[in-house]
């Protein structure tokens, strides 16, 4: 409970410190040879001891002060914390309230007690694991909730005082709300992601459509090329509200109002990946058919929206991709690379280059983007609107082969 080692920052200036080395080599020493540990061999005085002290209050202070996954700090606590005593043990998984909690009880350390804690790890666990349940509690604090009973009793046990069992208290009282929080919201959550599935099944008949059409420009270019049709604005409103929920999905993960687990369910894996799939082309068709790739660059680099990046790293982690197989005996129905159409408008200029500037220095670039993308024809990993015969890549093959048979001998 009183051990400083979790509460260090573990800052540069702080590790090159003979402080710090003078203590990390006293924890070696007493823990190699553990009847050893003499206080006498610690090479600290009293005023390093408090400058230690007054650093790791200064840390924790501002850690409890700060909201939860801020500031990119070195530190910040994950997982499980069992904050244990001569007594008992009580354990916190809410990092807001470990920091607070951490601070807390480092106002009633002793300066030599926070540096022989970090010493009393195995001594903790063989008593913890031998002592029964201490039925003490605090007089005349019992509750009639079953919850604020057992609260007391675990405080009790940790030897806390006081003045400083009130403010505990209203912390785990306050980890146990918000450790209900982020369960409720994901299933809160998952209501939402079914009310938005009529967003994406209109989606998908457009796509289907215009992969039937006549005009054969196939679902990448039928969007980009579109009118003032109200089919095409319907479908574009949306691709915002399904861009709004994904981006809250995001905002909500930033914030940890959700399980910090959400991106390994393979629900929620899926449905980000299947969502990207469907309407990243989408993005890019309107990004290129707005210009703003004449403002910004092109789409890859300059225009693509973090929720895609952070779902393509969902997927790359998981065992997902995997499942998708390596050779197919017909189109896929959606493009593996959903960036697949921002490559190709890249292609497009650099084409254009070398017809217009005679710039020869783009023919390596194309040459390797043809072989990227017939390897994903070939092995069927391109949906049919990719070949068709008018979509933006079947016109670059034909112009581009068509140049490169000049250059070739």
């Amino acid at each position: 409970m009183h051990d400083i080692m979790p509460r260090l920052s573990l800052h540069q200036s702080l590790v090159s410190t003979p402080q710090w080395q003078a203590l990390i080599n006293f924890w070696y020493t007493s823990m190699m040879l553990p009847n050893s540990m003499n206080f006498a061999n610690l090479q600290l005085t009293e005023e390093d001891k408090a400058w230690l002290f007054s650093f790791v209050a200064a840390e924790m202070e501002h850690l409890a002060r700060a909201g939860e996954g801020s500031g990119g700090r070195l530190f910040w606590p994950f997982g499980n914390y069992l904050f244990c005593s001569d007594e008992s043990a009580i354990c916190l998984d809410n990092t807001i309230s470990i920091n607070k909690m951490m601070h807390l009880m480092l106002k009633t350390d002793s300066l030599n007690c926070i540096i022989e804690e970090h010493l009393k790890y195995g001594w903790y666990v063989e008593r913890l694991t031998r002592q029964s349940l201490i039925r003490s509690f605090m007089e005349g604090d019992l509750s009639k909730s079953s919850y604020e009973a057992s609260l007391s009793m675990a405080l009790n046990s940790l030897g806390t005082h006081q003045q400083v069992f009130i403010v505990a208290k209203d912390y785990l009282t306050m980890a146990r709300r918000i450790g209900r929080a982020p369960n409720l919201n994901a299933a809160n959550l998952a209501i939402r992601l079914s009310k938005i599935t009529p967003y994406r099944a209109e989606i998908e008949w457009y796509k289907a459509c215009c992969d039937k059409s006549d005009e054969q420009r196939g679902y990448y270019d039928s969007f980009k090329q579109r009118g003032a049709s109200k089919r095409e604005s319907k479908i574009n409103m949306n691709r915002f509200k399904l861009a709004a929920f994904w981006d809250d999905v995001i905002h909500m993960l930033d914030t940890k109002v959700l399980p910090h687990d959400l991106h390994k369910r393979e629900k929620w894996v899926y449905a980000s990946y299947s969502y990207m799939l469907l309407v990243e082309p989408l993005d890019i068709a309107e990004y290129y058919r707005s210009g703003m790739h004449l403002e910004k660059g092109h789409y890859i680099s300059n225009g693509r929206a973090r929720r895609y990046e952070i779902f393509d790293q969902w997927w790359i982690e998981g065992i997902y991709a995997k499942k998708l197989g390596n050779m197919r005996t017909r189109y896929a129905n959606l493009t593996h690379d959903t960036c697949f159409w921002a490559r190709v408008e890249e292609a497009k200029e650099w084409l254009d280059k070398i017809r217009n500037e005679s710039d020869l220095t783009y023919l390596a670039r194309l040459n390797e983007f043809e072989s990227y993308a017939m390897k994903l024809v070939v092995g069927k990993k391109v949906s049919a609107d990719v070949m068709a015969k008018n979509s933006t890549f079947s016109l670059w093959l034909k112009e581009w082969r068509a140049l490169n048979n000049k250059f070739i001998p």
